[in-house]
């Protein structure tokens, strides 16, 4: 699923392509797609009205409609966006378009979705949205400091990671992410929330921005190689001290991290 530092990638993506302009016709191609909208309503809402800003709230991106409320773009697992000009000059839409904006100057902004977990929305403002889904602050933002997080987890249960990954906790971090922000804090995933130092927490905190900031600068396609994400794989050794990364199941979920560095309590006395 595209976490944080992607969706804020397609958020400077939109607002460098498509904000000012204005919709001539709205072209939906899988109604299952949307959420507390009819097809008709987000057409009647979207058709001639341009685009006048965008907001990013976790995994969720939220465009502002001149003189409306706001269209809500969620990207599910593979979900994109895709500008492009007239047809006739670049080929056909892009496959698995399931929602496409035209524009009156002739561009068009396609959401694509090839499996379908995406969703598309319309809603009063970013904030009710957010306060509606019980969707925690978003990890990027400036009044999330260390004692915030500190607070969340201090009651707790079950893995680290599993609350770095659940958004009513902090919003926009997903598996990879979850993991990339353990493996730079030398904190083990099955570590338990509750149990965590202060320092712990704030090192946890200070990695959280450290590792979302630097994959927003990068592309989150081409991150830097001290991050865990490039070794992600079988061969793959830790960036740190060289050694064989590990893979286990953490809250469901495929988890890579370094024995070495990440031990656990119990294992660092023994």
């Amino acid at each position: 699923m595209p976490e944080l530092p992607h969706v804020e990638g397609l958020k400077e993506y939109l607002d460098a392509t498509s904000l000012h302009q204005t919709v001539r016709h709205v072209y939906l191609s899988a109604e299952h797609t949307l959420s507390d909208v009819s097809a008709r309503t987000l057409r009647r809402h979207l058709n001639g009205r341009a685009l006048v800003g965008s907001r990013r709230h976790g995994k969720e991106l939220f465009v502002s409609v001149e003189d409306e409320d706001w269209l809500r773009l969620h990207f599910g697992m593979t979900g994109d966006l895709k500008y492009f000009e007239n047809g006739d000059a670049e080929g056909p839409d892009p496959e698995h378009t399931r929602l496409r904006l035209d524009f009156e100057g002739g561009g068009h902004l396609a959401f694509i979705n090839p499996r379908r977990l995406g969703s598309i929305g319309w809603v009063e403002s970013p904030e009710a949205y957010v306060d509606e889904e019980g969707l925690g602050p978003d990890a990027l933002d400036d009044a999330f400091d260390a004692e915030c997080l500190r607070a969340a987890l201090k009651d707790k249960r079950g893995t680290l990671k599993g609350a770095l990954m659940d958004q009513g906790l902090v919003a926009g971090i997903g598996n990879v992410y979850a993991d990339e922000i353990l493996f730079q804090s030398r904190l083990h995933p099955r570590a338990e929330p509750r149990s965590l130092a202060a320092d712990a927490v704030r090192a946890v905190h200070a990695q959280m921005r450290r590792v979302l900031e630097a994959a927003i600068d990068a592309g989150s396609e081409d991150v830097p190689d001290w991050f865990l994400l490039p070794h992600r794989h079988p061969e793959g050794t830790c960036a740190n001290c060289g050694a064989p990364l590990e893979k286990m199941r953490v809250s469901g979920r495929a988890t890579w991290y370094c024995p070495d560095d990440q031990r656990k309590e119990e294992d660092e006395g023994s």
